[in-house]
């Protein structure tokens, strides 16, 4: 009988408060096990997030420094002639492109170009203070115009015998031209600074010879007369006897890179071809991840080839709107800045959760750059509370203008 009632009872099964006691231990268990995993996963998004933004602003670093470390290519050399010189260039697709002739300029360089109203001169750096406003940010950032030519060789001007033709550049020898090669022609400076230059592009059916004096002149890049949008007209035909021509690159092979670098929407940083050698107006994403960019300029003040001190871009006489004139004050500064130092705010493209108090947030802030030199030129950033969700990271290069180190 014992038996038989043992074995009945076996077969009852747990009873209502034993599942219930199981229950609540998987439920308690599973909480616990949801909450480690959502920990460690927002550790690892995070962590993520963090090694995305350092790589890119390492990558995006690297891309200024490229940039900016050969400013001057090609020109340097003549800056007397070349320096402050305005740009005159001309496309047989899209029509007069130097000084830039379109209502607007594609963004993120919209204001940089109305303040210059689409006129830019030949220079190696230029810093533009505040001259973008990302969306992401909401603060100003600082742009920069670079300009650098690529020929490689050959870079030493060549002066002119005669006043050069319609379609035609009189050199005291062609030799280290090229067909289809980019050619500045500049002419002496005046009294009041640099004369307008012009871009030109050498024929491609032209065949180089020792004794040859002639550079015929045709192409993309060619035009004997080029007249902005302000009614300002520069002909080929104006150029002295005096006159030089620079080999900048070559159309085809290895074209010269006249820049504008900056920040746009989406935490984008943005490059510009003012040569418009591809989809013309058109900015091309280079690097994500940079929520502000700033710049300051090293100076020479002695002329021993060595940065003395830095300075701030909207410092009077450094401002880009004088540096962009022309003047010979102005091209006598650009001979002083032997570098540049760059500064860029990096920011993760997730947002972390919103911290419960008393939990401090993800980034208190205020972030800096610049800071080992002075309250003067330390840049800050104070984040506000919906920024401060984010994580930041910054990041600092002192790039030298290796072709602007020799001159005085």
């Amino acid at each position: 009988m014992s038996q038989l009632l043992l074995a009945r009872k076996r077969q009852d099964g747990f009873s209502l408060i034993e599942l219930m006691v199981v229950i609540a231990i998987v439920l308690v268990m599973s909480l616990a096990i949801f909450g480690v995993m959502s920990t460690s996963e927002g550790k690892k998004r995070t962590l993520t997030s963090v090694n995305d933004i350092d790589q890119s602003g390492n990558f995006a670093m690297y891309q200024l420094e490229k940039t900016v470390r050969i400013a001057g290519s090609g020109f340097s050399q003549s800056y007397v002639q070349s320096f402050g010189c305005q740009l005159f260039a001309k496309q047989t697709t899209n029509g007069v492109i130097l000084p830039f002739s379109g209502a607007t300029m594609a963004q993120p360089f919209n204001t940089l170009n109305a303040a210059l109203g689409g006129t830019f001169v030949l220079a190696p750096a230029i810093i533009a203070k505040n001259a973008t406003t990302p969306g992401m940010s909401g603060s100003t950032s600082d742009a920069l115009i670079i300009m650098s030519g690529s020929a490689g060789y050959g870079e030493v001007p060549t002066a002119f015998t005669n006043s050069p033709t319609s379609a035609q550049l009189n050199l005291q020898s062609t030799l280290s031209f090229k067909p289809n090669d980019l050619v500045l022609v500049v002419d002496q400076a005046g009294s009041s600074g640099a004369l307008p230059c012009m871009i030109q592009q050498v024929d491609s059916a032209y065949t180089a010879s020792t004794n040859a004096t002639a550079l015929p002149l045709a192409g993309t890049y060619y035009a004997s007369s080029i007249k902005a949008k302000g009614g300002a007209i520069r002909n080929l035909t104006d150029y002295s006897n005096n006159a030089l021509a620079m080999g900048i690159g070559n159309s085809a092979r290895n074209p010269p890179s006249f820049q504008l670098l900056g920040v746009g929407d989406n935490n984008v940083l943005f490059q510009y071809d003012l040569l418009q050698g591809g989809t013309y107006d058109t900015a091309i994403p280079t690097a994500d991840g940079v929520f502000e960019m700033h710049a300051l300029y090293g100076v020479d003040t002695n002329n021993d080839g060595l940065v003395d001190k830095w300075v701030d871009p909207s410092t009077t006489g450094y401002d880009y709107a004088t540096l962009e004139s022309g003047t010979v004050a102005a091209n006598n500064t650009l001979l002083t800045i032997k570098a540049i130092r760059i500064g860029l705010i990096m920011r993760t493209s997730l947002q972390e959760k919103a911290p419960v108090s008393p939990a401090p947030p993800a980034t208190t802030g205020p972030l800096t750059l610049f800071s080992d030199l002075g309250k003067t030129l330390t840049y800050t950033r104070t984040l506000t509370t919906a920024e401060q969700n984010y994580r930041y990271r910054t990041i600092e290069s002192t790039i030298p203008l290796r072709n602007s180190l020799l001159l005085n």
